[in-house]
């Protein structure tokens, strides 16, 4: 059984040995997990906001409330007497005109958010746990991060990769707790990939059932234990998480694939013909 203390040891002594590379490997990580995604909700509502501003500022909407009076010095408010009518009127314009533009703009930034996920995101994932592997034994190279597009086998990963999250989040609809479940039910999965990116897709899910089986509660409680170290990092704004934290995350991670590894080879539910290592 494997201890989450040496795993740690020897996650630390691996990112050290190749410092400066493992930083910069979670650094473009850590853009992809914030750059894949949307933002065309705000951009809408902030459009919005600055067209009916500018109404305001240019002085569209002046005070309409003051009295007025007709010839016989009755007094009357001008049908324009609330500068409501006027925004509701602008809003209404606003949409029938520009509404069709921004669902254009948003279709578009979905589509280009998912180009990048597939074809820069998971590849590039499993590009940085081949680094991590790779640098346990040796001076790491970034050549490792691109790994999949040198296998020819891009199509593959990124539909297993898809399916992993897929199935991942259609069990989080059940509940919270199944969702985890699965979540660390099919961890290895990126592993897998970047060893054989050829696996089929039903066989790298098999071997991460199977090398996770009696180890999900482990790796939570693993997990758990670098939750002094996020706090540190937010604290800091994200500086201790960038220089020292996310690689010593992601060689630990490392370390405990190869633990896991290791046993089911030992065990004979998966061969080398499977497994074939790492480039």
């Amino acid at each position: 059984m494997w201890n989450r203390i040496e795993l740690k040891e020897r996650g630390k002594i691996s990112f050290k040995r190749s410092y400066w590379k493992s930083v910069l490997v979670c650094v473009i990580l850590l853009f992809l997990s914030f750059g894949v995604g949307g933002g065309g909700s705000s951009s809408v509502s902030s459009t919005a906001s600055s067209y009916i501003n500018n109404k305001v500022n240019n002085g569209y909407y002046e005070d309409y409330d003051e009295n007025y009076y007709n010839d016989d010095g009755e007094q009357f408010y001008d049908e324009y007497s609330s500068d409501e009518t006027f925004i509701e009127e602008d809003i209404g314009t606003f949409f029938n005109v520009f509404a069709p533009i921004v669902i254009i703009i948003v279709v578009i930034v979905f589509i280009i958010g998912i180009v990048i996920k597939f074809f820069v995101a998971y590849p590039l994932q499993i590009g940085a746990n081949n680094f991590f592997m790779n640098i346990r034994e040796r001076e790491g190279s970034l050549d490792s991060l691109i790994c999949i597009y040198k296998s020819g086998k891009l199509k593959n990963s990124v539909i297993t990769m898809f399916m992993q999250e897929l199935f991942i989040f259609l069990w989080s609809l059940l509940l919270v707790i199944p969702g985890i479940i699965k979540s660390y039910e099919y961890r290895m999965i990126p592993y897998i990939l970047c060893e054989n990116p050829n696996i089929d897709r039903k066989r790298a899910f098999e071997i991460s059932k199977q090398m996770m089986m009696g180890n999900k509660w482990n790796t939570f409680i693993l997990d758990l234990s670098f939750i002094g170290w996020n706090i540190l990092s937010a604290i800091t704004f994200g500086v201790v998480g960038v220089f020292y934290v996310n690689p010593y995350i992601q060689a630990t991670n490392a370390e405990l694939y190869a633990v896991l590894r290791e046993d089911a080879l030992i065990n004979g539910y998966v061969d080398e013909m499977e497994l074939i290592g790492f480039n």
